[in-house]
């Protein structure tokens, strides 16, 4: 006969198929909930990519939606010169029904200028007035558009059109000026070498270092006027 520690380790015995069987019900039983990425640091495979856009909107307001205005306005842009490129091209056909046709082109350099005043002016200007509005305007929807539509619209269709022409105009200028910066660059250099070296020196040996940059600065009215006057004069 068994001591009753036996048979308590007994009863307390499984067989292994008990234990098999239980761990595979506490499996079936328990099944992993959908989890939300909460943010872009925490992402995960059941998120979609509405969600994930909606985290950065949230951590990364600012720059989530300078993104987004300069891939729309630049995807817009292509679009546009595409549509505008076959539209002459249908044009020149039926004028000329033995002329080369002309296939479809991306204006890249409207594509970039579009892009970039999406990404600096436009997405991060329209982030600021909106939270802006959010709060402080009418409660009125219908006054709070008039409000956008009357007073701000009209400010930032005019800032968009100079920014636009500017930078047409400074990528246009890209190359002609790499040209002359290249043919004077050298004696520049040369030049700012006998002014320069003497007016840091003297800012570091007889000032302190929060008067550097006002020193310098003072500096460079000097050194101004001479390039202006080397540029007047080789004009």
């Amino acid at each position: 006969m068994g001591s009753c520690s036996d048979v308590a380790d007994h009863a307390n015995h499984k067989p292994p198929q008990d234990e098999a069987h239980s761990s595979s019900s506490s499996a079936v039983t328990e099944r992993p909930s959908r989890i939300l990425c909460p943010s872009p640091a925490n992402p995960c495979a059941d998120a979609s990519l509405l969600d994930t856009y909606n985290a950065y909107l949230e951590s990364k307001p600012v720059l989530t939606k300078a993104l987004t205005a300069a891939t729309v306005q630049g995807l817009g842009a292509a679009l546009g010169s595409i549509l505008s490129s076959r539209d002459s091209v249908e044009s020149s056909a039926s004028g000329n029904r033995g002329g080369q046709r002309r296939g479809r082109r991306v204006d890249w350099l409207e594509v970039f200028a579009f892009a970039l005043h999406g990404g600096l002016l436009n997405g991060p200007i329209g982030h600021y007035w909106f939270e802006w509005l959010d709060k402080n305007g009418p409660k009125s929807k219908s006054k709070s558009m008039l409000l956008d539509q009357l007073c701000v619209q009209p400010p930032l269709l005019f800032a968009m059109f100079v920014f636009l022409d500017m930078t047409r105009a400074a990528v246009r200028e890209i190359k002609p000026s790499c040209g002359r910066t290249l043919s004077t660059i050298g004696p520049t250099i040369v030049s700012s070498w006998r002014f320069w070296p003497f007016a840091v020196w003297a800012t570091f040996k007889y000032l302190k270092k929060k008067h550097y940059t006002v020193a310098l600065n003072l500096c460079s009215i000097a050194w101004t006027v001479y390039l202006s006057k080397g540029k007047k004069s080789s004009e």
